[in-house]
């Protein structure tokens, strides 16, 4: 036998053994059966310790068909009586053919003790009742005359005398269940109130918790694509309505109908999601009986739970048997299955999946349980065997949610660990690719300029050896080495950043207040030659930045020149330079024609030029954006159609040495 089956056969045994005990406990400490009053037909005697509270079982004389009051029975000795026990009969049928119609029970209690002050506590009446207590009307669940049905428990207050009648008169036209089918307690208000708190705490932990587990998981069971776990968040929130019905009780529902029908429903859908989940775990949703028999079965009791309760019981009233004993024989059958499908899967790798299968299996078992100890078993202060085994099936849920969590924190922190190392190595690959790709562009650049240069040497040799050429002829010659010259530039722009990417850009202190006057100094005289003015503004302390003299030089020439072309003979252009928080902030402003505002985003854009005499190659503002970002800083544009334009150089400073 394989490990895991092993281990699957002995956690389902435990579970086993550990639900008969409990049920075991159950039945002996918290089944109402087994805590009911003493008595012969017709009367219950009182016991004398009320630490506890006990309940009116047996010896209910049973009169359907009738609405007796206290009066009738003191005329009525011809009267055929009989007996029942609480819940003997599921409704009325037995007697009177179908189960819509009115009855009465009466009850003696006998005190063999001093009077004392007692509270009669009554489940709902299904569906209407009234309760007289000693002669006295006590209290209407509902109304009888004129019916209306309402699903409500009561507490009534009486003192318990020698003898104690106690008379209850039922009418249903709307329930499958009719009359007293709960059996009521009696103890002093103190015991009664211990055992309805006790029973809204269970009743509590079961529904919130539920809906607690669904809740906090809803983002992952409602849009997660998961299968499993929007099952899973389902069943938790079918379960938790399904348990509600206590607090509903204690605050009365009038629609009743409805209500037993949610009920069924939910009931049902749990069933459904069980076999469903099940069926995943253990392998078998891919049987035939599976996808052909259990699971549309589990379906159409879903439908039928709605269908029957709300558009057929209330206008064909014969089928309410036919519909019990329907949900009498499914949850039997379903039971068993999930049984069958936990003991299929116990072999699975998965040791969450096999605690889940192993709960199922026990929920399938305290389905089986509920149906086969009805009337004999019925909780004083705890819950139905089913619904225990459904919280069995939400805790699982909550186990997988609290597993998959643990999983993703140990991911994160595995991730967080290695993060740095995979981004180091990423990296380096990455740097190695670029190195090898500057380095061949460099020897490519290398191996394209000497053949170029033997042209313009070639070509210079012709032109001074005296070679005789027509006029056309050295015009050619000419054009030619004044093509090979720009080439050599572009060449030289290329090979200059190609350096700056491997790293070999030399990057010095620059004070730019000497640097800006003395590049002010060297090109006033080119750039007032056509008239302009060529302005310097420096401020009083010293900016100093980390970079290449030459690349700085080249960028500032290309933005004053470039605002010199487009500024006209009485215009004026202004270097300047201030602080900006950490940066040092040079700016060129001309007084030119502007720029047009949808051409501003692409004005450093390689190629990008709208010089009036179409001159350029669209190179200039580029060259200036790369130096820019060679130094860690950046280059912006703005302007005025009409007004001129401005161009901001930001450098990062560096602490002047």
């Amino acid at each position: 036998m394989k490990k895991e089956v092993k281990q699957g056969l002995a956690l389902l045994l435990a579970l086993a053994l550990a639900g008969v005990l409990a049920f075991s406990a159950l039945w002996r400490w918290d089944n109402k059966y087994t805590a009911a009053l003493p008595g012969g037909p017709g009367v219950n005697v009182l016991k004398d310790d009320w630490s506890q509270v006990a309940f009116l079982v047996d010896g209910w004389e049973y009169h359907p068909g009738e609405l007796l009051n206290p009066k009738d029975f003191d005329t009525a000795l011809w009267r055929v009586i009989r007996h029942t026990y609480a819940g003997e009969y599921p409704n009325f049928s037995d007697h009177m053919g179908s189960p819509y119609g009115v009855a009465t029970y009466r009850l003696t209690i006998e005190n063999r003790g001093a009077p004392r002050e007692l509270s009669l506590y009554l489940p709902e009446l299904l569906c209407a009742g009234r309760v007289y207590v000693n002669g006295v009307l006590m209290g209407e669940q509902g109304s009888v005359e004129p019916y209306k049905p309402r699903v409500v428990d009561a507490v009534y207050a009486f003192r318990a005398e020698e003898r104690t009648e106690i008379i209850i008169q039922c009418a249903n036209y709307t329930h499958y269940y009719s009359g007293l089918y709960y059996p009521p307690a009696v103890g002093t208000p103190t015991a009664i109130s211990q055992m309805v708190a006790a029973r809204m705490m269970v009743y509590g932990l079961l529904c919130f918790g539920s809906l607690a587990v669904a809740l906090s998981n809803l983002a992952l069971w409602l849009f997660d694509r998961d299968k499993q776990n929007r099952r899973l968040g389902l069943l938790c929130m079918a379960f938790a309505v399904r348990v509600s019905y206590p607090f509903l009780r204690a605050l009365g529902v009038p629609l009743v109908r409805p209500l037993y029908a949610l009920e069924d429903f939910c009931g049902a859908a749990v069933l459904l999601l069980a076999i469903l989940l099940a069926g995943e775990f253990s392998g078998g949703a891919v049987r035939a009986y599976h996808r052909k028999l259990a699971y549309p079965a589990a379906a159409g009791l879903c439908a039928v739970t709605v269908v029957f309760p709300l558009f057929i019981l209330p206008y064909a009233p014969l089928f309410i048997n036919t519909y019990g004993v329907v949900l009498f024989l499914w949850k039997l059958l379903a039971g068993g299955y999930l049984l069958f499908l936990a003991l299929r899967g116990l072999g699975q790798n998965s040791a969450l999946g096999r605690h889940l299968l192993c709960a199922a299996g026990l929920y399938g078992v305290s389905v089986a349980v509920s149906v086969l100890t009805v009337n004999r078993f019925e909780p004083i202060r705890g819950a139905w065997p089913e619904e225990y085994g459904g919280f069995a099936l939400v805790v699982g849920f909550g186990a997988l949610m609290v597993h998959r969590g643990v999983l993703m924190a140990a991911e994160n922190r595995r991730l967080s660990l290695h993060l740095q190392e995979e981004v180091e190595r990423k990296t380096r690959a990455m740097e190695t690719l670029l190195t090898e790709r500057r380095e061949l562009l460099a020897h490519l650049i290398h191996d394209v300029k000497n053949p170029l240069t033997a042209l313009q040497n070639y070509a210079e040799l012709v032109r001074m050896g005296n070679v005789a050429l027509d006029q056309e002829t050295a015009g050619y010659l000419d054009a030619l080495r004044e093509r090979a010259g720009m080439v050599e530039e572009r060449l030289d722009l290329l090979q200059g950043f190609s350096r700056g990417e491997r790293g070999l850009l030399p990057l010095q202190p620059i004070c730019l207040n000497g640097f800006l006057r003395q590049f002010y100094e060297d090109n006033r005289p080119d750039m007032e030659l056509s008239g302009q003015v060529f302005a310097l503004e420096l401020p009083r302390e010293e900016l100093t930045v980390s970079g290449d003299e030459e690349r700085l030089r080249s960028a500032l020439e290309n933005l004053c020149y470039n605002a010199l072309s487009f500024t006209p003979e009485d215009g004026t252009v202004r270097l300047s330079l201030h602080r900006e928080d950490g940066w040092a902030v040079i700016e060129v402003t001309d007084t030119g024609a502007g720029i047009d505002p949808a051409d501003l985003s692409r004005v450093f854009d390689r190629g990008f030029t709208h010089r009036p005499d179409g001159s350029g190659q669209g190179m200039g503002l580029f060259i200036v954006r790369a130096v820019a970002l060679e130094h860690g800083g950046t280059v912006e544009a703005s302007s005025r159609l009409g007004e001129g334009s401005t161009f901001t150089l930001r450098l990062p400073l560096t602490p002047p040495t």
